[in-house]
């Protein structure tokens, strides 16, 4: 869902939780970003700004076997 803390923040100050997340695009949820957890992301995270969509492809790209994995540890 995301590849670190910054890039989480960031996530869920674009309206996005972990489950949006995973199921992105694939999913009904209408995301809005939420200004009080962008102001977290600005304190803890202002140089590692970047959009839901970003941190989505980011977090993909480097753990392309994500859900397998969960879904493994879960069984």
């Amino acid at each position: 869902m995301a590849r670190d803390l910054s890039a989480y923040l960031w996530l869920l100050a674009d309206g996005f939780g972990p489950w949006e997340a995973t199921a992105y695009p694939d999913h009904e949820h209408q995301p809005r970003a939420d200004a009080r957890l962008a102001a977290i992301a600005q304190r803890w995270a202002a140089n590692r700004r970047a959009s839901a969509e970003e941190v989505i492809a980011a977090a993909r790209a480097e753990f392309p076997d994500f859900d397998e994995m969960i879904g493994g540890l879960c069984r």
